[in-house]
């Protein structure tokens, strides 16, 4: 049986302001895809299958769905239909298999909101991460977040979620080959390290940047989009398409037309906060 793991990839930060107060521009995204290890082998095989023949077609060695999207590189002079279809594929792999998907924002908001819950994450004076640094936050959140979920579905499917699982992470904060400690979670997280590979070594990776950009740009096509304005057919048709992730700590967002709005998209984040006990919008850090 080939075991089970968690990837992760980071939607980067554009520093352009969305309009939104949930999406800052000093925002920092993570995205994990847990692969249970009852479906590694045959997610491992689809995805074999699914590179070798974008591979054969289209010249690429892998995938990253900024470039795709975008029509960049390999994809320059590849048919609109083409470069969807890309998609279609990707997005069949995690509905197929129902993967289970962690995305995190974290923000200067962020940690003024949660200035003094935070600090626990981080005891050791030589620890190499900073909760101070957006990126570094947003990652040790992911991986709170990944640690209570997965422990949960242990829980109701134990030989689905083997434990601990490894997390694998795209190379950036770290080089490829080397591991990071984390702080906590090791009943969950082998090791209690995060290792970091390329999405060219460890395709799983490349799940999780379909996933991470997907999301991240369903965000940013709402916070957008004003309410009672015509939706652009191409954004329509991206939210159409890539609706319906198994996305474990984000509020689920009906897709109806009257949905596709800055307003339905803030209201349902408020409500989610309230839920959770947190402010129902970001505080504006003091300068």
């Amino acid at each position: 049986m080939v075991r089970g793991c968690i990837y992760v990839d980071d939607a980067g930060n554009p520093g352009a302001e969305s309009g939104s107060d949930f999406l800052s521009s000093s925002r920092k995204s993570w995205t994990a895809v847990i692969v249970p290890s009852s479906v590694a082998g045959a997610v491992e095989a689809g995805m074999g299958i699914f590179l070798k023949g974008v591979k054969g077609e289209f010249g690429a060695s892998e995938l990253h769905f900024t470039d795709i999207y975008s029509g960049r590189g390999v994809w320059e002079d590849v048919a609109i239909i083409k470069r969807i279809e890309i998609f279609d594929l990707m997005k069949g792999i995690l509905d197929s298999f129902s993967l289970p998907i962690i995305h995190q924002t974290a923000s200067e908001e962020t940690l003024h909101d949660h200035e003094r819950v935070l600090s626990h994450l981080v005891k050791s004076p030589n620890s190499r991460w900073d909760i101070k640094n957006v990126s570094h936050l947003g990652f040790l959140l992911l991986c709170s977040n990944l640690y209570r979920y997965i422990a949960e579905l242990h829980k109701q499917e134990p030989k689905d979620f083997i434990l601990p699982m490894p997390l694998i992470v795209d190379e950036g904060i770290a080089k490829e080959g080397s591991s990071i400690d984390l702080p906590n979670w090791g009943s969950v997280i082998a090791g209690q390290k995060a290792l970091f590979s390329t999405s060219k070594d460890t395709p799983g990776i490349q799940i999780a940047d379909f996933a991470s950009f997907t999301i991240s740009r369903t965000q940013w096509i709402l916070a957008q989009q004003k309410i009672g304005r015509p939706v652009k057919r191409g954004n329509h048709e991206f939210l159409k398409m890539t609706s319906g992730l198994n996305i474990l700590n984000l509020p689920m967002l009906p897709f109806w037309p009257n949905n596709i709005s800055k307003e339905a998209y803030e209201s349902t984040l408020e409500e989610d906060g309230r839920m959770k006990g947190l402010p129902s919008r970001p505080s504006r850090p003091k300068r």
